[in-house]
């Protein structure tokens, strides 16, 4: 007697990692995301399954920076790791950010000062900075 096909099997696809088991009604976990982001998850590993412990591994500056996954979607993503055990927790901020100028801000402002002089501005630096990196300012002509 041939047995009927059941095509909710416990049997994870080949592709699918290890620790993606289907939830207790026949699901997999993955499909209890919201399809936005379930899709943008799929565009990052470049195949159809994956399990909260490697979104999780993604970390949330990855997630932050990935196509398709806005404020919203990270707030689903990070709901949907927390129903699954895993922490998506935001980088701490280091300090207060306009106290040091990144180098690419530096490097703009270095530009700009660069810039005025050329055309005739005196720049000088802020009385609360003493001398500064722009220290050697000087005027272009009367």
């Amino acid at each position: 007697m041939p047995m009927a096909d059941d095509s909710r099997s416990s049997v994870a696809p080949d592709d699918a990692p290890s620790g993606a088991v289907p939830a207790g009604d026949g699901r997999s976990p993955i499909d209890l995301l919201p399809t936005l982001q379930r899709n943008a998850l799929r565009k990052i590993f470049d195949r159809q399954h994956f399990t909260p412990e490697e979104v999780a591994a993604l970390g949330y500056r990855r997630l932050q920076q990935a196509e398709g996954i806005g404020s919203k979607g990270l707030q689903a993503i990070s709901d949907w790791l927390r129903s699954h055990g895993f922490a998506l927790t935001p980088p701490e901020p280091a300090g207060d950010p306009r106290s040091v100028p990144g180098r690419k801000m530096q490097r703009s402002i270095e530009v700009a000062v660069r810039l005025l002089q050329t055309h005739g501005y005196l720049v000088q630096p802020r009385l609360d900075d003493g001398a500064g990196e722009s220290g050697n300012s000087r005027g272009a002509g009367a």
